[in-house]
């Protein structure tokens, strides 16, 4: 009979540490990426500023408007003839601006 060489116990462990501890920095990194994609996601909050620009343009809205929420401050005011949409984010004070044009009737 011929002799079989087979692995040992310590080197199996440290095979399994090794995988281990590759797939838990994966999961890690993806976790990271993931989070990042669900926190920056503002489509929500895009889709509110194209109703009300659509509102406004059709004057279904008193305009000055003024909308608050935990996450954004909105203000559409008038200047100019020209209707001004300005969003707020609250945690990083970073502000947006649109002109909204008059629809003609």
């Amino acid at each position: 009979m011929k002799k079989i060489k087979a692995a040992t116990i310590v080197e199996i462990l440290a095979a399994s540490a090794i995988i281990v501890t590759v797939f838990t920095i994966a999961s890690l990194s993806l976790n990271n990426v993931f989070k990042g994609v669900v926190k920056g996601n503002d489509s929500e909050f895009q889709n509110r500023l194209k109703e009300l620009t659509y509102l406004t343009k059709h004057q279904k809205i008193a305009v000055p408007y003024y909308e608050d929420n935990e996450q954004w401050d909105i203000a559409i005011e008038k200047q100019e003839g020209v209707f001004i949409l300005e969003a707020v984010h609250k945690p990083s004070k970073k502000e947006t601006q649109r002109l909204i044009h008059e629809t003609i009737r």
